[in-house]
């Protein structure tokens, strides 16, 4: 847990990851301290993009995200998003950097996780969301 937490620490303090080959160097878990957010960064003012995350389908719980575009989807070379559902069953998909580009995720009936990682042409990469998506009934 010590480990995990220094970790988290020494990524808000830098304010962004890399690892070797691009993948981000994050903590990916399937026990409960995977389904909790932890902090995320502010892309460069001339570097930010739009990335939506739609609520639930209330009948079939997929989360769709969408790519909106931005200053910065000129630099963008990869968008890597990865969800961590409530039952521990991780996935992890590429958004292409166009507009109307979008995803598709298997989600649960129960709050699951979404991050999204931005790496750009200066060879960072930046946490940019990691939140709950809860599921929601019709109502």
């Amino acid at each position: 847990m010590l480990f995990i937490a220094l970790l988290l620490a020494g990524v808000a303090i830098s304010g962004c990851t890399q690892a070797p080959g691009g993948i981000p160097s994050v903590f990916q878990g399937s026990s409960q301290d995977g389904m909790v957010p932890g902090p995320t960064v502010t892309l460069p003012p001339d570097r930010t993009v739009e990335i939506q995350i739609n609520e639930k389908d209330p009948i079939y719980a997929t989360i769709t995200v969408f790519f909106s575009g931005g200053k910065g989807q000129i630099a963008v070379t990869d968008i890597m998003v990865r969800v961590t559902r409530s039952d521990g069953q991780v996935t992890t998909k590429h958004l292409e950097a166009n507009k109307g580009a979008e995803l598709k995720f298997d989600g649960t009936k129960e709050d699951d996780r979404i991050e999204v990682f931005v790496s750009l042409t200066n060879g960072n990469t930046y946490k940019i969301i990691d939140q709950l998506v809860p599921y929601r009934t019709r109502g």
